[in-house]
């Protein structure tokens, strides 16, 4: 099939390699400074398989232009761009709108229009009411709320646990957009859009609240002498919560996707004056737990002589942005009082966005030593870095379950459990 795909960052990049590689020919469209960084084969974020996937078909199944007037060209369009989310994890709901109204200024009449850009309950009734008066060309919208996760999201496209189509009852567009879907091979449900905008929202504040839970229970089992390996296996072992459950004590929810969504329900529920104290109180639980790092340096580790080495940088591991990690802006806030490097060899050759930081990434040539050692994404051996790390150095585990790959019994090892 033929389709556009407008806005190329995360979302929009992801979706039109992955629509490529499954042999529809895909048009994508942006601003002129982004579609030149395509054309050069330079897209905006980086992960595993994107340079591969974008190098093969490019100029072949995957085209990338800024001229908006060539929408009109086609039934199919799929606007992809990323919310924009403010330091207080609100979506921008009216930024996204005006994207959408400039593209429906040069799209044709009766064409699809699949939206996947992350919305708001009661954005799509807004945006057919918008359509409906002002443009005049009876466009059909269909909801497909996103589920990618940085660092595996072409993974997670092609081989997706269902896709959500949200869509009117009486709209006649359901055979063109299964089709669409026909070579991803999962379930697909059709709901109405805002089943399908719901849907977002609690997934996220489900997953926000598993995160802030377990995070609180990990913070009273140091208190009985609780193993939390021992306890996760119990938990997890019960079929009603499931193995994949968030379910091991770590770092606090960072990203903004999840904490955009609770702020979504906060929002709705205060319009409708319904009960949202505990939607609330995960967001505030998580802004309390994501202060532990600072809290147990502030309390153990208060010389500014104290040198740190930090693993981990990127909102997640493996991918090339930084964009509302929280490693990130805990590093940005550590530099300031202690001396540190940082370690995250992809970020480092994958992103533009760390160039400003370059002096700041360790070298594997340097003679350095530090006595404090931050650990924020999942690592298989800690031993690399031994020629870096002091005898009786803290090592202190945010991400939560490095245990393991700590190879001398003569550091203090800081976790949740114990810290």
């Amino acid at each position: 099939m033929k389709i556009a795909v407008v806005g190329l960052w995360h979302l929009g990049t992801i979706i039109s390699l992955c629509m490529s590689k499954l042999n529809n020919t895909v048009y994508a469209f942006d601003n002129k400074k982004i579609i030149n960084h395509f054309n050069k084969k330079k897209p905006p974020i980086n992960e595993n398989g994107v340079e591969n996937l974008l190098k093969k078909n490019i100029n072949k199944k995957l085209y990338f232009d800024n001229d908006f007037t060539k929408l009109k060209k086609f039934k199919i369009i799929w606007i992809t761009y990323d919310a924009q989310i403010n330091e207080n994890d609100k979506s921008d709901f009216n930024n996204t709108f005006t994207k959408i109204k400039n593209v429906l200024k040069y799209v044709r009449k009766n064409s699809i229009i699949l939206i996947s850009t992350q919305l708001p309950l009661g954005s799509i009734k807004k945006i057919e009411t918008y359509e409906r008066i002002n443009i005049k060309k009876k466009i059909t919208f269909i909801y497909i709320p996103e589920n990618l996760r940085l660092g595996k999201s072409i993974k997670l496209f092609l081989k997706p646990d269902r896709i959500v189509i949200g869509m009117r009852p009486s709209s006649n567009s359901k055979k063109t957009v299964l089709k669409l879907f026909k070579k991803i091979y999962c379930k697909k449900i059709v709901v109405n859009s805002e089943t399908a905008e719901m849907s977002k929202h609690v997934i996220n504040s489900f997953l926000a609240c598993s995160v802030s839970f377990i995070n609180e229970i990990g913070q009273l089992s140091k208190n009985y002498n609780i193993l939390l390996d021992d306890l996760e296996e119990c938990v997890k072992t019960d079929k009603r919560i499931g193995k994949f459950s968030y379910l091991r004590p770590g770092n606090a929810f960072s990203g903004g996707t999840l904490a955009r969504d609770l702020n979504y329900l906060i929002k709705k529920a205060k319009y409708h004056k319904t009960n949202y104290k505990l939607i609330k109180s995960i967001y505030q639980s998580n802004i309390i737990h994501g202060k532990w790092l600072e809290n147990i340096l502030n309390s153990k580790f208060k010389s500014k002589k104290n040198k740190i080495l930090q693993i981990g940088l990127s909102y997640t591991k493996n991918t090339s942005t930084v964009r509302r990690s929280l490693p990130y802006k805990n590093f940005i806030n550590l530099k300031k009082k202690y001396f540190i490097k940082v370690y995250d060899k992809y970020l480092e050759n994958k992103s533009s966005e760390v160039n400003h930081l370059k002096k700041f990434f360790l070298k594997m040539s340097q003679k350095e030593k530090f006595n404090i050692v931050l650990i924020f994404s999942k690592i298989n051996n800690l031993s690399k870095f031994k020629k870096f790390i002091q005898k009786n150095a803290a090592i202190i585990d945010v991400e939560g379950s490095n245990k393991k790959c700590v190879f001398s019994n003569k550091f203090s090892y800081i976790s949740l459990e114990n810290g």
